[in-house]
């Protein structure tokens, strides 16, 4: 791990604001250095040059004055030139020194000094050479303008890390704070209270992140609260059985019941309930790990589906309920013998939930890419506020109900978990007092030769 993933958030954002802030600053200071400094220097050098031109001119008219180059005249020069704080050279048109007495070292450095033509009747007569008698070209003053623009430089940058750390500090408060409201929240989840809750503040992406740490602590405690739940039916289910049966083999053991072959049969009615619901629990916890146990083909839902209406076709018929299924050929991947059970564990759950004289319907068909198998029935219906629950186990929004019809509340959860391993999703429509709509959706596949042609299965609706 690095060094700077040691450190805080607030460490960080300080670093990362105090480095552009530095970084800006010497962007600036770089910049000025290479682009105002050589301006400045351009505009001294064409300052020497123009003095240079000046004196140029004077020397062009002293020279007319005194009908050539005379020691009075150059002496003249030399004190223009001592006015204006430069040092003079005056060299004939030979090119030789005329007055080697006004020489001065600056006049030796090209970088510093100027020199123009002295013209007379448009004919070069002489040249004269300037420099600044201090040896610099910069003036006291550009060099206290240089000086200045470097000191407000240093005092941008400071100005600039000072307010990068008050920005730096304001940010990861403003970040930190809900930050650790969450790691807090998050601790205290894993340390068992599912009731913790993040008080959501920050920005939109912190509220987000606290708002899914919200749900998933809704969820875990849900599914602790389902667990619970679930231990206890389990728990009543297998007690109310197993209490029978001791029941009655203590009445036997005790010779109260006279009528032994009655008791057998009660015996047997009760150890017939417990099986089921052993079986229903195979079943689920095979539905759970479905990878090991599913072998998938090429299935014709419509064969699957019906198979299973013709089994379970007799029950409708016997309860007084109308029960028609409509299918055509739809080609899935997936297990036959699975999918039947999701058939039928829909089919038995409208069967139980249908008064007589009501109507189920079973239908599959393509729609695109995707094959639906829809179980309707005019039940009793699903109340709103229980639809999301009707595929935990054991749940029962009427348990007393629930328990009359002899369900165990595994049925549903079983066929979640299949259609699941199928790689598909269900999805349920209900009205209390109206019916409900389970409806499965599997991706389809394109049809396979020999695929057996649709058919409606009716059985008569039972008279009132």
């Amino acid at each position: 791990m690095s060094l700077l993933a040691r450190v805080g958030l607030r460490t960080r954002l300080a670093i990362a604001l105090v480095g552009i802030a530095v970084l800006a600053v010497g962007l600036a200071t770089l910049l000025a250095n290479r682009g105002l400094h050589p301006r400045v220097a351009g505009a001294a050098e064409a300052r020497m040059q123009r003095s240079a031109e000046h004196m140029a001119e004077v020397a062009a008219t002293v020279y007319r004055e005194n009908g050539g180059w005379t020691p009075g005249g150059v002496e003249t020069l030399g004190h223009l030139a001592d006015l204006n704080r430069l040092a003079l050279s005056v060299f004939g048109p030979d090119g030789a020194r005329i007055t080697a007495d006004r020489s001065h070292p600056a006049l030796e450095n090209a970088e510093i000094n100027a020199s123009a033509s002295v013209i007379v009747r448009n004919r070069s007569v002489g040249r004269v050479l300037v420099a600044p008698l201090s040896g610099q070209l910069l003036t006291p003053e550009e060099e206290h303008l240089q000086a200045s623009l470097d000191r407000l430089h240093v005092i941008a940058g400071a100005v600039s890390v000072a307010a990068a750390l008050l920005v730096a500090f304001l940010l990861a408060q403003t970040l930190s704070g809900p930050l650790r409201r969450i790691r807090t929240t998050a601790q205290r989840i894993e340390q068992g209270d599912l009731g913790a809750r993040v008080d959501l503040g920050g920005d939109a992406e912190v509220r987000a992140v606290g708002h899914a740490l919200n749900r998933l602590a809704d969820t875990l405690q849900r599914e602790e609260e389902l667990r619970k739940e679930s231990v206890a039916d389990l728990a009543h289910e297998l007690r109310t059985p197993v209490s029978g049966l001791l029941s009655r083999i203590e009445a036997a053991q005790d010779g109260v019941l006279p009528d032994e072959a009655a008791n057998l049969e009660a015996m047997h009615a009760e150890a017939l309930r417990l099986t089921r619901l052993l079986d229903d629990l195979a079943r689920l916890a095979e539905a759970e790990r479905p990878g090991l146990l599913l072998e998938k083909r090429h299935v014709d839902l419509a064969d699957v589906a019906r198979a299973a209406a013709d089994s379970i076709a007799p029950r409708f018929a016997e309860a007084g309920i109308a029960f028609s299924a409509t299918v055509e050929p739809a080609w899935v991947l997936g297990d036959a013998n699975r999918i039947e059970q999701v058939v039928a564990n829909l089919l038995s759950n409208a069967l139980r939930y249908t008064e007589a004289g009501g109507e189920v319907t079973l239908t599959v068909a393509r729609s695109g890419d995707e094959v639906s198998l829809d179980v309707t029935d005019t039940g009793i219906g699903i109340r709103a506020e229980d639809l999301r629950h009707i595929f935990t186990r054991f749940w029962r929004g009427d348990p007393s109900r629930s328990r009359a019809t002899g369900g165990t509340g595994i049925g549903l959860a079983i066929v979640r978990e299949l259609v699941r391993a199928h790689e598909g999703r269900i999805d349920v429509d209900s009205v209390p007092g109206a019916g409900s709509r389970f409806r499965v959706s599997l991706r389809a596949l394109e049809p396979q030769p020999a695929s057996p042609t649709s058919r409606d299965l009716q059985t008569p609706r039972a008279r009132s």
